[in-house]
């Protein structure tokens, strides 16, 4: 399987999660959507800046307000829409080529904005309250927990899936093995 194919087999299988992907099955596509999402970036930074938006978030000029929604933030907003639920069902399948059930694939992609929304919570509790000392140690917490999440489940996707055929399916590199024999 070349990544062109990979790629192409993420589209077909946008909306499947029965069944298992490969690791190549899995980081091709991931590679190609960042590679899509950098571009983007690219192309609508220059419409950004003929548009007359300010690039500069982080300015020393204080009365400066930098814009929210540029045409480049909806650019990204809107791909990353596009590849939301097909991301997901290729890491469920990847997630099943490891014997692990495809809906902890969910924790990957909510535990994010689960952990965000708790942070932004603390913040406005902390911010009535003025006790910061809380909001330092919630959002500290929150990006461990965020971070062991993508620790996790980066390892998941690297691991070799299982080379028998297990209760999601066979196994996808089955031709590719070479120590298989006719009977299991």
């Amino acid at each position: 399987m070349t990544f062109m194919e990979a790629y192409k087999r993420f589209w077909k299988k946008a909306f499947v999660m029965k069944g298992r992907a490969r690791r190549k099955e899995y980081w091709a596509p991931v590679l190609f959507n960042v590679l899509i999402a950098f571009a983007i970036a690219i192309v609508f930074s220059f419409v950004d800046s003929a548009m007359g938006y300010k690039s500069d978030v982080f300015t020393a000029d204080p009365a400066a307000v930098p814009d929210l929604m540029k045409p480049s933030d909806i650019a990204s907003y809107i791909w990353s829409l596009i590849i939301l639920i097909p991301s997901f069902t290729v890491l469920a399948r990847r997630l099943q080529d490891i014997n692990i059930n495809g809906w902890w694939a969910l924790v990957s992609h909510l535990g994010g904005t689960i952990i965000a929304l708790g942070i932004i919570i603390a913040l406005v509790f902390s911010l009535a309250s003025g006790d910061f000392g809380t909001l330092g140690m919630i959002l500290i917490l929150g990006l461990l927990a965020l971070a062991l999440i993508w620790i996790i489940f980066f390892v998941f996707t690297v691991l070799d899936g299982n080379p028998r055929p297990n209760k999601y399916g066979d196994d996808p590199k089955r031709d590719e093995r070479y120590y298989y024999h006719d009977t299991y």
